[in-house]
């Protein structure tokens, strides 16, 4: 019975993953059809002559205009302005033929009588596109395949244009045409498109429906279907449209020249790349647009590469590498090793990106406790890490270590730890300090770990003072030393940056008489511990202390350092932004003003953060808003929660003073992304700039699981694998409305 139930689960499983990519197949299908009669006919047209005084009649020999093309110039059409004198045209059909300097016929197009209208230009697509090699004057045979009752004429000027002589028949009509040259259009490639992105997301619907059948681990969900929609997302995102991908993009490029052996830089600091790159290395975003779309894919098609030489000084300034982008690094010297083109070594570091970030999301959800494995799981499938891995953001190691970290930590509270555990945690702990600058509190969570778990049986030890100090004790001091010697080392610069205007002495003697307090604190107890009376004494005197301590801290830091005069306040730069940002001591000495700052960016920027998180705000959002549906954030949140929500009966993976710990650690996380964000925030700003709700993504695992204390609400049975079906569901979406918003984009503006 047992396997006649499993074969049953199997057919039924692989019946509805078929199903589900059928479904898929047929939204991409419909979505390039949808785009085909939306922007199919975007184009965009060369101005060759815009005067237009005197009518030119079509006559039976036809007119030939002389249209002069630079070399690499592609001619894909022309547009030309009609005069019917006021009276349409019935039937008949108008060609335009196109030939070289040779006589050679390159191109033609036909046009419909009745698709002509008086004192409009008229679009002729030839059937098909012609680059020359050299400059050269063109010629345009116009003529009628058919004869017809009363005038057809063309707008021209008064007098020839250099270069372009009109002929009627023979005869030199001492005029030019109003000419416009079609150099771009769709044509049927947002079908086209469309077709190439559909096996790849019917994939991804086929595994995700398949694997949640199959009742598969969750960390092959992950593996699997992350990566099935994570290419995807690589074909969708444009180039150097993801977030900051143009800054990223260099300091891979350098970062893989380093791992080369070569020099990245010239004597100016700006960063050497191949010949064949340089022409796309700028210091903006890139392009969007179904034009975009499809220059980018022939570019990857046809666009030649080069050898690895580093020929060419670009735009970009080098500098600017770390190990956050060895994944990218790697694929583009993959890429540069085989001579492959600009558009191909892109797509390369971006698979390189996203295989290092499944890598890291799939073995978190293998080390997280079962009940959490689920949760895991939603957030490592939304739409913007997925976006980001996709890409070359650093951002997705850190998320990786992060949720590797937290998995970590969670499993430990459970069970005993092993040696590699051990090794593990010290590990992961010194790789999040250093990882990026805010998420430093993040190390305390080896804290929820009980010391038991990671003593290995050995017992107490004497420690300083007399102390009787557990193994694990040590193990956590080692995550946190490690942690912050490193995050100090990485992020010293941007500290002193942030106190730029306090007095950087009394700071430093602030934190030697914090830490000579520590050690009292620490010999008080010791001295103490035996004695009750003298023990509750103890504690009362360091309540005192610290709230002493805190008194005077605030009093020190609201008084320290020179404010800003009210010339220096008015000064502004040329686009109106303040001369001078937010700074720690300019935000103590202006506690008010930072909090009505605050006050006002939450009901203003909230949504925008949470549509940041989840990926429902696709690309570089402060270039291009790609707002999909509010409707996918919703099903998106409901999913997370229904992960997140308790079943009846089980136990919650954190104890109520765990949670309270929780909840300091994500203040911390908040406090120093306000820190972060202020310091980019000019101080006549009236809400923040440059927050965006990504920078959330690593600690939202920490944020859900708070909800597994709920008391008022539970669910029958655990639902995290339906969630992650349904979060796969709602991303699938996501990927299809931002390829259609993107192609569209031009269209809307």
């Amino acid at each position: 019975m047992k396997q006649k139930l499993t074969i049953r689960r199997t057919v039924c499983s692989i019946v509805a993953a078929l199903l589900a990519a059928a479904a898929v197949w047929l939204l991409c299908r419909w979505v390039g059809y949808d785009l085909q009669l939306r922007v199919g006919d975007t184009q965009t047209f060369a101005i060759l002559n815009d005067d237009y005084s005197q009518v030119i009649d079509v006559t039976g020999e036809g007119l030939t205009q002389s249209m002069p093309v630079s070399a690499g110039q592609t001619v894909c059409g022309v547009r030309l302005d009609f005069s019917t004198q006021g009276t349409p045209r019935q039937s008949g059909m108008l060609m335009v033929d196109l030939y070289d300097s040779t006589g050679t016929l390159r191109g033609q197009a036909a046009g419909d009588y009745l698709n002509i209208f008086d004192n409009l230009f008229t679009a002729f697509a030839f059937d098909s596109t012609y680059t020359p090699a050299q400059d050269e004057t063109m010629t345009l045979h116009i003529y009628s395949v058919a004869a017809w009752d009363g005038p057809l004429g063309l707008w021209a000027s008064t007098g020839t244009v250099d270069g372009m002589p009109l002929l009627v028949g023979d005869t030199d009509a001492g005029a030019t045409l109003a000419l416009q040259m079609m150099t771009d259009n769709a044509a049927q490639w947002p079908t086209t498109l469309a077709n190439q992105l559909a096996p790849v997301l019917a994939a991804a619907a086929f595994a995700a429906v398949l694997l949640f059948g199959l009742q598969t681990p969750l960390a092959l969900t992950v593996a699997v279907v992350g990566l099935a929609c994570g290419l995807a997302f690589v074909q969708v995102t444009p180039a150097l449209v993801a977030p900051d991908e143009y800054f990223h993009l260099a300091a891979a490029y350098e970062l893989a020249s380093r791992i080369g052996g070569q020099t990245p830089a010239d004597e100016d600091g700006n960063l050497l790349v191949r010949e064949c790159d340089a022409p796309h290395f700028g210091t903006r975003s890139g392009e969007i647009g179904i034009l975009a779309y499809k220059n980018q894919e022939m570019a990857r098609r046809n666009e030649a590469g080069g050898p690895d030489e580093l020929t060419v000084a670009s735009e970009a300034k080098a500098g600017q590498g770390s190990s956050g982008y060895l994944a990218q690094a790697l694929g583009v010297r993959l890429a540069r090793s085989l001579g492959q083109n600009f558009y191909t070594m892109l797509r390369t570091g971006r698979i390189f990106n996203l295989i290092s970030y499944l890598a890291l999301a799939a073995l978190a959800v293998a080390l997280a406790p079962a009940g959490v494995r689920g949760l895991l799981a939603c957030v490592a499938l939304l739409p913007m890490p997925l976006e980001l891995a996709a890409s070359f953001s650093p951002d997705t190691p850190v998320l990786g270590t992060i949720f590797c970290y937290t998995a970590l930590c969670l499993r430990l509270r459970s069970k005993k730890a092993v040696w590699w555990e051990k090794l593990l945690l010290v590990a992961l702990g010194g790789l999040v300090g250093p990882a990026k600058a805010i998420y430093l509190p993040v190390v305390l969570l080896c804290f929820i770990i009980p010391v038991e778990n990671l003593d290995g049986g050995r017992g107490a030890v004497k420690g300083p003072f007399g102390l009787r100090v557990q193994n694990g004790w040590y193990i956590q001091g080692a995550v946190l030393v490690l942690a912050s010697c490193l995050w100090i080392s990485a992020n010293l610069s941007e500290l002193a940056y942030a106190a730029r205007d306090m007095n950087h002495t009394m700071l430093a003697v602030g934190g030697v008489a914090l830490a000579v307090l520590l050690v009292l604190a620490l010999w008080l107890y010791a001295v103490t511990r035996g004695d009750a009376k003298k023990r509750r004494a103890f504690r009362w005197g360091l309540a005192v202390v610290v709230v002493l301590a805190a008194a005077g801290s605030v009093y020190a830091l609201t008084h320290m350092g020179g404010g800003l005069n009210p010339d220096q306040l008015l000064m502004v730069k040329p686009n109106g932004d303040s001369l001078y940002t937010f700074s720690l001591g300019y935000v103590f000495r202006n506690l008010p003003a930072t909090a009505k700052l605050l006050l006002r960016s939450i009901p203003e920027q909230g949504a925008f953060w949470l549509q940041g998180m989840l990926g429902t705000t696709l690309g570089e959002p402060i270039v291009y808003r790609i707002d999909v549906s509010w409707l996918l954030g919703i099903g998106l949140v409901l999913a997370l929660l229904a992960a997140a929500l308790p079943a009846q009966g089980e136990q919650p993976p954190l104890g109520r003073r765990t949670a309270w710990g929780t909840v300091a650690i994500l203040f911390g996380v908040a406090a120093a992304l306000l820190v972060v964000v202020l310091n980019w925030t000019p101080i006549n700003y009236q809400t923040l700039f440059g927050m965006q709700g990504r920078y959330w993504l690593p600690v939202l695992p920490l944020a859900l699981l708070l909800c597994k204390r709920s008391r008022c609400v539970a669910l029958r049975r655990d639902a995290s694998r339906g969630a992650a079906l349904a979060v796969t569901a709602c991303t699938l979406l996501t990927l299809l409305q931002g390829f259609s918003l993107y192609a569209s984009w031009q269209q809307v503006s």
